[in-house]
């Protein structure tokens, strides 16, 4: 039996710069229990990744991500495995927030994540390319806006 490690996850990130992040469940056997993470999970069979995070964001969160408003921020695809990481911009207070996974979520400065003993290794490393990512991510937007408007 192959384990599926397709994964899609979402930097939320409110007007303040802080990022929505969550501190996982402490139950054995799941990937990195009791840590501060990225919201996301696994893309299921049949699913696109915007799919994904879509169901994923609905499941954890208990709220609706309208797909127009979602970027893709990362991608990493390889034979073992497919990442991908979208980015939303909140122009709102997230007031509707239920925890459906998790033990709390928190919107929380990336420089101050980064030191926090419980943060997810892998996570410590894309906070600190992320200025790079969204650079990049903004320069596709911008191109496509023109090839829009010509």
């Amino acid at each position: 039996m192959t384990i599926n490690k397709n994964y899609s996850g979402i930097m939320i990130e409110d007007a303040m710069g802080r990022f929505l992040f969550q501190l996982r469940d402490n139950y054995p056997g799941i990937p990195n229990p009791n840590k501060w993470g990225l919201l996301g999970g696994r893309i299921e069979k049949g699913e696109t990744p915007l799919q994904a995070i879509r169901r994923e964001i609905k499941e954890e969160l208990g709220i609706d991500l309208g797909h127009s408003n979602l970027k893709l921020l990362f991608k990493k695809e390889s034979y073992a495995n497919k990442r991908y990481i979208f980015y939303y911009k909140v122009d709102k207070d997230f007031k509707n927030i239920k925890i459906g996974e998790g033990q709390r979520f928190e919107f929380i400065k990336p420089s101050n994540l980064i030191f926090r003993m419980n943060a997810v290794n892998s996570l410590r490393i894309f906070i600190l390319i992320y200025p790079f990512l969204k650079r990049k991510m903004m320069k596709r937007e911008k191109i496509k806006s023109i090839k829009f408007a010509i």
